[in-house]
């Protein structure tokens, strides 16, 4: 029996009709699923967004919970960044919640903020645990290019620092204790409080970043080094130490205690014998290496690019280190059975430790320059038996003052070294993600080519099929 066309045509609108709800009801299914079973990918070259294994480890030894504020403007150029990133923690931590905050649409709440913890600025991300908090500012987060600014032009990101500053305000905000190291003073040492290009207080402030009590100290001034001091520093002396200094740090160092010595060449620190004591010799030298020599420079300008395996080194393989002036340090010729000594950075094999200072031009002497690849650096460890101790010498201070800290793996090395001193192995090894910059440079006649394509021919080749396909259907 064949049916009225006016019922064919009711049936076939109420079949279309069925079928969009159907469709739109398993979009919308398919949607809820996904929003709640999905899987994140970082595509990205650099991994913007993936997390390090150090991050990961802190997420999950979190207990407490944690609040983040993004007291930022959604227009700012890191707020895509920040908000992918945390984003990322959110996943991993169920006890962290983030708060994002406009403060110029949510007034009232931007002014809560603000007196609760005495913010004066847009643009922060603050991190709340308890009673403390910790707030990251557009410096915190990354490192600008200011060279246009010369132009008239804007300040552009080279790289994104969120990773590293989170995971350091969240050790920050929760860890109850600190631990404490002594930079001792009173020998021509760089100074923590010096903001210029030969100071430390940028050290000062990557280490209290990392929730690190940072303090000068006159060795003299104690009849011992306590116990509660987690490490000592000691940063490129000109004066030597006196004996009753370096009594108190063998001490210190025999009963379990750790050190860093940073000491530049040509400089006598009055610690060459007691480091030969724990296995390191300080060369009377300068390290050169003309097959890294920077351009135009002394090829006593070091950069360094081979690493060893320790645990301060092993996330550095892909960094190189900036070095203004060296001296080797390398394991002495004898070692005690307790002690494990291990070279940190070496030259290529070109390079030479020179005893000739003075020289302005160098030339290797068989038997008499030390031969590479020559180790700038190098750590000591005691464990089990006697109280274990740890030490780590690199022979130059320039590398962590403040004109040089940020240069490439400078700051890593530095940071590692101290980590490890305080056997906080799980907290070395995030550095900056530099941010992918892909540009793509056209001609003239290429633009007018795309402009044609886009606004004329593709409209023309969709009205031919149109008109193509009105066409048959009339026959």
């Amino acid at each position: 029996m064949r049916l009225p066309v006016a019922l064919r045509r009711w049936l076939a609108r109420l079949n279309l009709t069925a079928t969009l709800l159907l469709l739109g009801a398993l979009f919308i299914f398919v949607n809820f699923i996904a929003s709640r079973r999905y899987v994140r990918a970082d595509l990205t070259k650099t991994k913007i967004t993936a997390l390090s294994e150090k991050t990961t480890q802190v997420l999950a030894q979190l207990r407490e919970p944690l609040t983040v504020t993004v007291f930022y403007q959604p227009g700012h150029r890191l707020y895509p960044l920040v908000r992918d990133l945390l984003t990322e923690y959110e996943e991993r931590c169920p006890s962290l919640r983030v708060e994002y905050v406009d403060p110029e649409q949510d007034i009232a709440r931007a002014k809560q903020l603000a007196q609760q913890f005495e913010i004066d600025r847009v643009n922060l991300v603050v991190f709340q645990a308890g009673a403390r908090h910790k707030y990251l500012s557009d410096t915190d987060l990354a490192d600008y290019d200011y060279s246009r600014m010369a132009f008239g032009g804007q300040p552009s990101v080279n790289a994104f620092k969120g990773e590293d500053a989170f995971t350091s305000a969240m050790l920050a905000v929760t860890q109850t204790s600190q631990p404490l190291v002594w930079v001792s003073t009173g020998h021509g040492e760089k100074s923590l409080e010096e903001p210029g290009p030969e100071g430390l207080s940028a050290l000062k402030k990557f280490l209290e970043r990392d929730n690190i009590k940072v303090e000068p100290a006159v060795l003299l001034e104690h009849a011992e080094i306590p116990a509660s001091v987690g490490a000592v520093v000691i940063a490129g002396p000109t004066r030597g130490l006196l004996e009753q200094e370096v009594a108190r740090l063998r001490a210190y160092v025999d009963g379990g205690g750790r050190l860093l010595v940073l000491a530049d060449p040509m400089q006598e620190t009055g610690l060459e014998e007691f480091l030969k004591s724990w296995g390191v010799a300080l060369g009377q030298d300068i390290v050169v290496d003309p097959a890294r020599q920077l351009p135009f420079i002394s090829a006593a300008n070091l950069f360094v690019t081979t690493y060893t395996q320790h645990p301060i080194v092993e996330k550095m393989q892909t960094l190189m280190t900036l070095y203004p002036l060296a001296r080797s340090v390398r394991p002495a010729d004898d070692v005690k059975d307790e002690l494990t000594v291990t070279p940190l950075a070496m030259t290529s094999p070109q390079g030479w430790g020179e005893t000739e200072t003075q020289a302005s031009e160098f030339q290797y002497a068989e038997g008499t320059d030390l031969a590479g690849p020559v180790s700038i650096a190098a750590a000591v460890e005691r464990a089990g038996g006697e109280a274990p101790a740890r030490l780590v010498v690199i022979g130059d201070s320039d590398f962590a003052a403040n004109g040089q800290i940020e240069n490439v793996g400078n700051l890593d090395l530095i940071l590692g070294a101290c980590h490890w001193l305080m056997a906080q192995e799980q907290l070395i090894g995030i550095g900056p993600k530099p941010l992918e910059s892909i540009r793509l440079t056209l001609t003239a006649g290429q633009v007018r080519g795309i402009f044609w394509l886009s606004f004329a021919g593709f409209p023309a080749l969709m009205g031919l099929l149109g008109a193509g396909v009105w066409w048959r259907r009339r026959r």
